[in-house]
């Protein structure tokens, strides 16, 4: 199969570990995140969120996302070495669905955009910054535009990442109006987290220039707007969004006979996103194949925001260097509140 894109580094921290390396193998464990956070809900009981106990409890929102995301930046960044200043770059950020700045306050993610991009330049002076504020699916919606860039050598490295956080009294009280804060009397939710991910995304020949071995590909990557979202009543079961998704991110794989093992979603506990998860299988058969492994690391360390598709990559590659993936194809998934629905397929270049 083509490749877009060859996977040579990548770099994480949530609720779970401060490095992707310690992420992974605590999520292979099987150990949940949850506790109790120093933060309550509008009924003034303590809530139940996956968060990082390492950070200061006081730091909270934009600044705390900030905090995650230079962390993680800097572990993706670290092994590529000083010959990658040379070399022309973009900085892809992906964050949740914007709303307009008023009464001339910085837009939401301002914060976030600024000290990640100026981390970023300490090692690649002259990266570029492009945001991609559509939720957890703005990676397959930003990424082919900046993928084409990268094929036609108009940049040599693509650093993708994402930031997210629910570590905030305003985030909280939203997600408990709209009955979706995880309690215990309240299963069918999401479970309040917070996580920062990022992959550095290259050609073949520059990998090989920097005397890297890429552990993961890119194959192909697909997206699509589905009618049903957290504040209607359309039905998750159609899954239209999600289905078209998929088989665009599929269809040279279908064309090969060949068969995805291992599957990496954003689900929570929400039931629609479960609905609808079950929907698309069905419909998708026959590109699914043994082990039928699923991976969905937001059950244990809480909603992942839009740090959920490049922590997703990130774990696949993690996963091929060490040895542990299940299967040599992975097919990542995620959702945004506002009806985006994006698929990326990758293969193991081990």
């Amino acid at each position: 199969m083509k490749s877009r894109a060859f996977v040579i580094s990548a770099g994480a921290r949530t609720s779970l570990g401060q490095t992707l390396t310690q992420t992974a193998f605590l999520l292979r464990t099987g150990v949940p995140a949850l506790g109790a956070a120093p933060l309550v809900d509008p009924e003034g009981e303590p809530v139940t969120m996956a968060f990082d106990p390492t950070l200061d409890p006081y730091l909270t929102g934009e600044e705390r996302a900030a905090a995650l995301a230079s962390s993680a930046l800097r572990e993706a960044l670290a092994p590529l070495g000083d010959e990658a200043s040379t070399l022309s770059a973009r900085l892809l950020l992906c964050l949740g669905n914007s709303r307009a700045a008023v009464r001339g306050e910085a837009a939401p993610g301002a914060l976030i955009a600024s000290r990640v991009h100026a981390r970023a330049r300490e090692l690649l002076p002259g990266i570029t910054l492009e945001l991609a504020a559509r939720g957890p699916a703005s990676p397959a919606f930003a990424l082919p535009k900046s993928l084409e860039a990268l094929a036609s050598r108009e940049i040599d490295l693509l650093v993708l990442g994402g930031a997210h956080t629910d570590y905030d009294p305003e985030a909280i009280r939203a997600l408990a109006e709209q009955g979706r804060l995880f309690t215990p009397k309240n299963l069918d939710a999401l479970i309040a987290g917070e996580a920062a991910a990022f992959v550095v995304l290259t050609r073949e020949e520059v990998a090989r220039r920097l005397g890297l071995r890429a552990s993961a590909r890119i194959a192909d990557l697909g997206s699509a707007v589905d009618a049903s979202r957290p504040d209607n009543d359309a039905s998750a079961f159609e899954a239209t969004g999600i289905t078209a998704a998929v088989r665009a991110a599929t269809d040279e794989l279908a064309a090969e006979q060949l068969r995805a093992g291992w599957a990496l979603t954003d689900h929570t506990f929400e039931m629609r996103r479960i609905q609808e998860w079950q929907a698309m299988i069905t419909r998708t058969h026959k590109i699914w194949g043994a082990p039928h492994h699923v991976d969905s690391p937001a059950q244990r360390i809480g909603h992942l925001g839009a740090a959920a598709m490049p922590l997703q990559i990130a774990l696949a590659t993690e996963g091929w260097k060490r040895g542990w993936a299940p299967s040599a194809i992975a097919l990542c998934f995620a959702a945004s509140d506002s009806g985006e629905r994006g698929a990326i397929l990758l293969l193991s270049n081990r």
